[in-house]
């Protein structure tokens, strides 16, 4: 039996595209730069002050502080874009530390604000972002139906606006509606739209993040070469791009899949590169993630124990537990450890302590695995009943939560329970139970489908990579042609120049010779293309044409030189001396007068 600790922090998504991780600075230093570059309120302040409020906790005293001050100035600026920037911005952190019913509902509230905003002011960008906060919220509620609403109208005024980064962002968000709903096809097909959408905006955050999608996907689904590939994709293009916390996300990516496949070794070893990364930048307020991953590594291993002993040598662990309020999480982890050291009776009597905390959320999925692990402890003390009575329990939550992943697992216990406790009728019917959601699941997620989305994109990316490519190709030459007609005519003016002067009739006629076979094998150049078009490549052809052109070209080439040359060489400067006498007597008759 696995036990997932509590969820991490992961990189903020705007409707901007993301928060900045350039330039890695302190929260001192992010004070001062704000406070003494940014006098007034602007979009760049506000993305910083978004940077600083991201560090804290909701609940926080300095947190309430910042988003109050956030308000304050946005409100005050009646800007109405900055308005729906700020409100966005304090709806996610709030949605995403949503462990707490008042985050939660503070996380919507804040959500209403943009959207009446944005419908009194037009703004639809910030209608979309508002639709996918919704979602947020609604997915945290384990209501999953009204946040695919949510997210399929964000989807299509997303696709109307035609902004790709938008687009990008809607799509990452559906992708984890459809992964709530176990319908891992149509997750599949949304976060390969998000990558080429987040590659078409060529934003390199949206990137980043939809590659951690994708490889998040790959190890749901056991693909664990095709994951690992992705996430030191992201190390490496994060490294390069300056984005530390993507860069940090893709170690501990790694790390996850090597502990899947049992090569702790490797695990700890990126773990600890994570580890290395964040203190050499110092990025404190980052690095408790990768102390609870280690704190869940600790916890899935063979001794569980040994997670109490990594928790007390890190209080920053706790220091960060308190502060999210999160303290139920510490009995499940007690009630886990001594389930794991067979302790039944202090194990129950930990579940039960926190149960009222577990049954007040309104979410589904905590509640199951809590249920879950309650019930597997009545299961090893031998109280059947109660064990039935908790999986009953767990049944009810997983129903509620519309999940087929948990309703085929809880079916699969109880086909377990009653076979178990000879009622076969039940146990039968538990069976047909499990059978139906793992084809549900099956028919969602087959394999072969998933493999003919992945080559059709695939081939989608080439066909669109091959069109940047030529496009390019096409700017590239149009630029160097540019530059060819721009010498081919220096060339002849500076002829012109020396025809004008006198110089020896040899430099004329050598250059005046140069310049020619540049003007007309620049012709030929020209059209070389229509050339082997018009052929297909047959050399036979190519040749054939060629040969007439240069028949036509040549003796032209020869008559326009000379001729050229026989006048710069012979007349130019004559003309000159003539303007020149000409302006000499004129200068005699004004000195006359």
């Amino acid at each position: 039996m696995k036990f997932i600790f509590i969820l991490l922090i992961a990189e903020l998504i705007t409707c901007t595209g993301a928060r900045a991780q350039d330039d890695v600075v302190s929260n001192d230093s992010l004070v001062h730069l704000i406070r003494s570059k940014y006098q007034n309120f602007s979009v760049e302040k506000l993305k910083l002050d978004n940077e600083l409020l991201g560090r804290y906790l909701p609940g926080e005293t300095v947190f309430d502080s910042l988003r109050n001050a956030m308000i304050d100035e946005a409100e005050a600026s009646r800007n109405r874009a900055q308005m729906c920037m700020a409100y966005n911005y304090i709806s996610f952190l709030y949605l995403y530390y949503g462990h707490k019913t008042e985050n939660e509902e503070q996380g919507k509230a804040n959500a209403d604000r943009c959207l009446q905003i944005a419908n009194e002011a037009g703004l639809d960008e910030y209608k979309i972002v508002s639709f996918l906060r919704y979602a947020g919220y609604y997915r945290r509620k384990s209501q999953n139906q009204k946040a695919l609403d949510y997210n399929n109208q964000a989807l299509a005024l997303a696709t109307a606006a035609g902004n790709d980064s938008i687009i990008a962002i809607a799509y990452g968000s559906i992708a984890d509606t459809w992964d709530n709903l176990s319908n891992k096809l149509a997750r599949f097909q949304a976060l390969l739209n998000q990558r080429d959408f987040a590659e078409k905006s060529g934003s390199r955050i949206l990137i980043l993040n939809s590659l951690s999608g994708l490889a998040d996907f790959y190890t749901d689904i056991e693909e664990y070469e095709k994951a690992k590939d992705l996430y030191a994709d992201i190390v490496n293009k994060g490294r390069e791009w300056s984005k530390w916390v993507n860069a940090i996300n893709g170690m501990r990516g790694l790390a996850k899949v090597f502990i899947v496949q049992k090569n702790n070794k490797l695990a700890l070893e990126y773990y600890n590169k994570a580890m290395v990364l964040t203190d050499s930048l110092k990025l404190d307020f980052y690095k408790i993630n990768v102390n609870i991953d280690l704190l869940n590594y600790y916890l899935n291993s063979e001794d569980a124990g040994k997670s109490l002993a990594y928790l007390k040598s890190t209080p920053a662990i706790m220091e960060f537990i308190n502060k999210y309020g999160i303290q139920d999480q510490i009995e499940k982890l007690n009630a886990y450890v001594y389930f794991s050291r067979k302790q039944y009776d202090s194990a129950l009597y930990t579940v039960q302590k926190a149960a009222p905390v577990f049954y007040a959320k309104e979410g589904f999925a905590e509640k199951y695995f809590f249920t879950v692990l309650w019930a597997k402890i009545y299961e090893e003390k031998g109280n059947a009943s109660e064990q039935l009575s908790k999986l009953l329990l767990a049944k009810s939550f997983a129903d509620s939560a519309a999940s087929l992943d948990v309703q085929k697992e809880i079916s699969e216990k109880l086909y377990e329970y009653y076979d178990k406790t000879g009622d076969y009728k039940q146990a039968l019917q538990y069976y047909k139970q499990q059978n139906i959601y793992r084809d549900s699941i099956d028919n969602l997620s087959k394999q072969k489908d998933l493999v003919s989305v992945e080559i059709e994109n695939a081939g989608k990316r080439i066909e669109r990579q091959k069109l940047q490519e030529e496009e390019a190709t096409r700017t590239r030459n149009n630029l160097q042609y540019m530059g060819i007609t721009a010498a081919i005519a220096t060339v002849f003016i500076f002829l012109v120049i020396l025809g004008v002067f006198r110089m020896s009739p040899n430099v004329i006629k050598a250059l005046g010779f140069f310049a020619f076979i540049f003007l007309f094998e620049f012709i030929v150049l020209l059209l070389d293309n229509q050339i082997h078009e018009l052929t297909h490549d047959e050399p036979w052809k190519v040749l054939g044409i060629k040969i007439i052109i240069i028949g036509i070209l040549l003796p032209l080439h020869h008559k326009m030189e000379e001729k050229v040359t026989h006048y710069l060489t012979s007349k130019a400067h004559k003309l000159r001396e003539g303007l020149h006498l000409k302006n000499r007597k004129s200068g005699e008759k004004i000195s006359d007068v």
